[in-house]
C-alpha cells in the first residue's frame, strides 16, 4: 500500500472518529471515570453540608443560666471554627464536583475537534500543492487534542485508583463514622433529653475534630489527585511530545 493510500485511510478514520465521538470507547471510558469522581464528590458534599447545617444549628442551642445571674448562653459556639473549616472544604469539594461534571461533557467535543483537525491536516498532505508548514503541526496538535485528554483520564482511572483507593476508603470511613447519626438528629423536640442527645453528638464532633478535619483534607486531596494532578501530568507529557514532534516536522 502506497503512502498516499495510507494517508487517505488515516484521513477517513480520523473523520469517522470526529463524527462518532460519542461512541468512541476511549471517550466513554474517560467520561465514566469523570462521572464516577463527580458522583462520589457529590455524596461527600452532601455529607459535609449536612454536618455543616448540624453544627450551625448546634451553635444556636441555648442553655439557661441560674447561677449568680439569670439569662442564657450558647456553649456550643466553640464549634464555630470547625463549622467554618467544614464549610470551606465543602466549597472545594463542590468545585471538584462541578469541574468533573463539565469535564465529562467536554471530553467528547474536544476529542472530535482534535480528530477533525487531524483529518484536515491529512487532507492538506494529499493536496497537489501541499502546505507542509501548516499540515504537520496541525497533524500533531490534532492528534494531541483527539487523544490526550481521554487517554489521560482513562489511564488515570487505573493508576489513580490503584494508588489512592486505600487512603480514600480509610479516611471516608472515619468521616462516615463521625457523621453517621448527624443526619438523623433533629431538635424539633426541644425536650431536655432531646437537647442532651443533640449536645452529646456535637461534643463528639468537637472531641474528634482533628481526626475529622484530617480525614476531610485527605479525601479532598484524593479528589484533586484523581481528577486534576495526575491527568494534568499525563496531558503535560503528551503536550511536550506533540510540540517536539510538531517542531521536528516543520
Amino acid at each position: 500500500m502506497t503512502v498516499r493510500r495510507v494517508t487517505m485511510v488515516l484521513c477517513i478514520v480520523a473523520a469517522l472518529l470526529a463524527a462518532v465521538f460519542r461512541d468512541n470507547p476511549l471517550n466513554r471510558a474517560a467520561q465514566n471515570y469523570a462521572q464516577t469522581v463527580a458522583v462520589t464528590a457529590a455524596a461527600t458534599y452532601v455529607t459535609l453540608r449536612t454536618l455543616n447545617a448540624f453544627l450551625s444549628t448546634a451553635q444556636e442551642v441555648e442553655v439557661g443560666l441560674s447561677f449568680i445571674a439569670s439569662g442564657s448562653a450558647q456553649p456550643l459556639k466553640v464549634l464555630e471554627p470547625i463549622d467554618d473549616t467544614i464549610e470551606r472544604v465543602a466549597g472545594l469539594v463542590f468545585g471538584v464536583m462541578v469541574a468533573t461534571g463539565i469535564l465529562a461533557v467536554a471530553i467528547g467535543p474536544i476529542s472530535a475537534i482534535g480528530f477533525a483537525m487531524l483529518a484536515f491536516a491529512l487532507i492538506l498532505k494529499l493536496a497537489p500543492q501541499r502546505n507542509m508548514s501548516l499540515s504537520r503541526p496541525m497533524l500533531w496538535y490534532g492528534a494531541f487534542l483527539g487523544l490526550a485528554m481521554p487517554l489521560a483520564l482513562a489511564s488515570s482511572a487505573i493508576v489513580a485508583t490503584t494508588l489512592t483507593e486505600t487512603t480514600y476508603q480509610t479516611n471516608l470511613s472515619v468521616i462516615t463514622e463521625i457523621t453517621a447519626t448527624v443526619g438523623d438528629t433533629s431538635i424539633a423536640n426541644e425536650s431536655e433529653p432531646g437537647l442532651r442527645e443533640y449536645r452529646a453528638l456535637a461534643n463528639n464532633v468537637w472531641a474528634r475534630a482533628d481526626e475529622l478535619i484530617s480525614a476531610l483534607i485527605a479525601v479532598l486531596g484524593v479528589y484533586l489527585f484523581r481528577i486534576f494532578l495526575l491527568p494534568l501530568l499525563l496531558i503535560g507529557a503528551m503536550l511536550i511530545a506533540a510540540r517536539h514532534l510538531a517542531r521536528e516536522s516543520s
